[in-house]
């Protein structure tokens, strides 16, 4: 790889002349948008790629530098002269030429994006596998270029189009160009593995053209997917329609990973997926992403229910930033296996034993919520920073983490305020030899933003001392002269 920094006013010769050279070490170039990148270095960049003398560059990165629609039309244009080329040597000869590409600036614009889809729309967006339109002022035009250049293509696996204002006005135009561009079928990308819409203003109305582009005429596309949509307003309303991509009949999940935080889904938007859940099983879904969406105890609860038998490849769940209290996050880990459970023919039979990650940051989870997390039987990661859980709390897990924990690897109890007293119980609780029992699993404990001076560093030297191998991460100490 190729960072293309230094050098004498900023410039990008010996970086070019390395393409040019064919240099086997640069199989990525990224071009740093403190360097000076303009429309002659686009031209000797697309002559080098086009002549197809370079076979060693996979991956161009020039993103942040502003450059003309003519320019941006020009290394298109090269790129789909080597696809060409590579279509006409013996498999012996291939290379996988330059399959990912991140050009242009926020100020590029449907101008320059159409410019870019147009010099690639006759080989059907050429070899290019990932696609990053990230912060790149695109609208509806723009996103009817991609649509018609790259929607029947079999090579990209990924698109990132975050941060732009495209609306569902610009997915509706890019689904309408895919069903155009095809001749009527409206499955696009059919390769596609990850794509990112985070911060697109897209509400409902958006999020079901786009349940049209991934699903298609039917459940025909071959691969789940990992789908971005955060930050966007869908609201409850939007969740019908991922409800369509997560719970089909015969086939499970589409999708394999959903980002769906802050999107102001409500308690409603939860009991409309965990419905369909219910319905139809999420299989094949393995993240789940809630945090930030106005989420209550009710939806908890409704959540909870379909979490016994309806999600069954979940393994990592986010809830953070939802006002839950300690009747949703109790309602939450009463659907999941406890240590006390017998998992083969015991209770554990009703309940969830996939889950492994859970986030439950910021939900006001409350003494007797947080005690019911760590009664866990299954969970690997929980989080539970910033839960105003202070010296009580602390002193309430104590006796729950005596010795460690028998599943749980890393545990986040930063962030609540603990006096350092309780964090030093806490402390003491875990290097607290067991002579019985399972062996501890623990492996990170966080515990930032909770007091901690020389007694708290004393005994975390103990800790140490007994279990060597546990990292735990917290605040430089702040001796009492120094408060």
């Amino acid at each position: 790889m190729a960072w293309g920094k230094g050098g004498s006013l900023r410039s990008c010769d010996a970086l070019l002349k390395r393409v040019e050279d064919n240099d086997p070490l640069l199989s990525e170039l990224v071009i740093l948008p403190m360097k000076t990148f303009g429309p002659s270095d686009v031209e000797r960049l697309s002559r080098a790629i086009a002549s197809g003398s370079n076979t060693h560059l996979h991956s161009v990165s020039a993103s942040g530098h502003d450059l003309p629609p003519k320019s941006l039309k020009r290394f298109a244009l090269a790129l789909s002269a080597q696809a060409i080329k590579m279509l006409r040597i013996s498999d012996e000869e291939k290379t996988s030429g330059i399959t990912s590409v991140a050009i242009g600036s926020k100020d590029t614009g449907d101008e320059g994006v159409v410019a870019f889809c147009e010099g690639l729309q006759a080989t059907k967006g050429g070899l290019l596998q990932s696609l990053d339109f990230g912060w790149k002022n695109l609208g509806k035009d723009g996103m009817q270029a991609i649509g018609k250049t790259f929607g029947a293509s079999r090579c990209v696996t990924y698109i990132d189009l975050s941060r732009n204002a495209i609306g569902s006005e610009g997915i509706t135009c890019m689904a309408n160009a895919i069903k155009e561009k095809s001749k009527g079928c409206s499955l696009g990308f059919p390769s596609l593995e990850k794509i990112i819409l985070s911060e697109c203003n897209i509400s409902s109305s958006g999020v079901h053209s786009l349940s049209e582009i991934i699903f298609g005429e039917g459940s025909n596309r071959c691969e789940s997917i990992h789908l971005a949509i955060g930050s966007n307003p869908i609201e409850a309303e939007g969740c019908g329609a991922l409800s369509k991509l997560c719970s089909i009949p015969g086939r499970g999940s589409m999708i394999s990973h959903l980002q769906l935080s802050q999107c102001s889904i409500g308690d409603e938007g939860v009991k409309l997926l965990s419905s369909a859940a219910m319905s139809n099983s999420c299989t094949w879904l393995t993240f789940l992403d809630l945090s930030d969406n106005s989420i209550t105890k009710d939806g908890a609860e409704t959540f909870a229910k379909s979490l016994t038998k309806s999600w069954p490849d979940l393994v990592e769940l986010k809830l953070a930033q939802n006002e839950l209290g300690a009747e949703g996050v109790t309602s939450v880990m009463e659907a999941l296996v406890t240590s006390g459970d017998a998992i083969i023919d015991g209770p554990a039979e009703k309940k969830n034993s996939t889950l492994q990650n859970l986030d439950l940051s910021c939900t006001n989870c409350g003494i007797n919520g947080a005690k019911s997390t760590l009664l866990s039987g299954a969970l690997t990661t929980l989080r539970l920073f910033d839960n105003r859980l202070g010296s009580v709390g602390f002193n309430a897990l104590s006796p729950l983490l005596e010795g460690g924990h028998p599943t749980i690897e890393n545990l986040d109890l930063g962030g609540n305020s603990a006096g350092e007293e309780a964090v030093v119980s806490l402390l003491n609780s875990i290097a607290d030899r067991r002579e019985e029992g399972p062996e501890s699993k623990l492996s990170v404990l966080e515990i930032g933003g909770n007091k901690f001076g020389d007694n708290a560093l004393e005994a975390l030297n103990e800790l140490k001392r007994v279990k060597p191998l546990l990292d735990v991460a917290h605040d430089k100490p702040v001796r009492e002269a120094e408060e």
